[in-house]
C-alpha cells in the first residue's frame, strides 16, 4: 500500500508555465543577451576610441542587469543566470589583467564546461545533480511537496531517468563549450557576437525539449504502472479530471 500511496500522491502546488510567457522570456533574453551586446560593441568600436576589450566588457552590462533583476525577482539563481554571472565576473578579472579579446570571448565557455563536468561527476554520488533541478521545478520549491518528490527515488525507473538526464545535460554543456571555443578562433568578433547567443540557447533549447519528451514518456509509464497496481488491488482508479 505504501508504494501505491506514494504513486497517487501529487504535489499540491504544481508549477505551470504559460506558453506565451515562455516565448516572451526567450525573445527578451535573446534581445538582452544577443542583440544589445552586439549593438553596444559595434557603436563603441566604430564611433569611439574604446578598445575592443573594453567594448566587449561594456557589452556585458545588459546581461548583467538581466541576471541581477532575475535573481531579485525569483530569489534564486538558475543555470543560465549562474553562467552569466560567472562569465561577467571572469570578464572583469580579464579586463583588469589586460587579457586579450579572444580570451574574454571564451570566458562563458569555460564555465559551461565546468557545469558539464559537475553534472557528470555527480553521477558518482548517491543522487545526481538533475534530481535537485527536477525537484525544484516539479514541486515549485514548495516545502510540502518536496517529500513527495524525494519518495520517488525508491523506484528504479525514476533513478535511471535522473541519471540519464544528468548525463545528457553534462555532455550537452561540454558540447556547447567546445563549439563556442572553436568559433571564437574561427570567426571575427562581430560574427561571434551574432551567433554566440543562438549556440547556447539553441543547445539548451534542444536539451530542454528532449527532457520534456523524455520526462513525459516516463510519467506515462509510471501512470500505467500505477493503474496496473490499482487493478491488482481491486481499487478502481479515479477518473481523470
Amino acid at each position: 500500500m505504501e508504494i501505491t500511496a506514494s504513486l497517487q500522491t501529487q504535489p499540491e502546488t504544481p508549477q505551470k508555465a504559460s506558453r506565451t510567457a515562455t516565448i516572451w522570456s526567450l525573445v527578451s533574453s535573446i534581445l538582452i543577451n544577443g542583440v544589445l551586446p552586439f549593438i553596444i560593441y559595434i557603436l563603441l568600436t566604430n564611433y569611439t576610441n574604446t578598445s575592443e576589450l573594453l567594448a566587449l566588457v561594456a557589452s556585458g552590462v545588459p546581461p548583467l542587469l538581466e541576471s541581477i533583476v532575475g535573481i531579485l525577482r525569483r530569489k534564486r539563481i538558475d543555470v543560465l543566470a549562474g553562467i552569466s554571472l560567472a562569465g561577467i565576473t571572469a570578464s572583469l578579472i580579464i579586463a583588469l589583467l589586460g587579457g586579450s579579446p579572444k580570451i574574454y570571448l571564451i570566458r562563458e565557455s569555460f564555465f559551461t564546461a565546468i557545469f558539464g563536468l559537475v553534472f557528470l561527476v555527480t553521477l558518482l554520488f548517491s543522487r545526481p545533480l538533475m534530481f535537485y533541478f527536477s525537484r525544484h521545478f516539479a514541486t515549485g520549491n514548495h516545502p510540502k511537496n518536496i517529500p513527495w518528490f524525494d519518495s520517488l527515488w525508491q523506484y528504479r525507473g525514476f533513478r535511471i531517468s535522473m541519471r540519464v538526464m544528468t548525463t545528457v545535460w553534462g555532455i550537452g554543456f561540454l558540447l556547447e563549450a567546445a563549439i563556442r571555443i572553436y568559433l571564437v578562433f574561427a570567426l571575427s568578433t562581430e560574427q561571434f557576437l551574432i551567433v554566440s547567443p543562438f549556440i547556447i540557447y539553441g543547445i539548451i533549447g534542444i536539451l530542454a525539449t528532449w527532457t520534456f519528451f523524455y520526462s513525459r514518456a516516463g510519467r506515462k509509464k509510471s501512470e500505467a504502472i500505477r493503474q496496473s497496481m490499482l487493478v491488482q488491488q481491486n481499487v478502481s482508479p479515479a477518473p481523470d479530471a
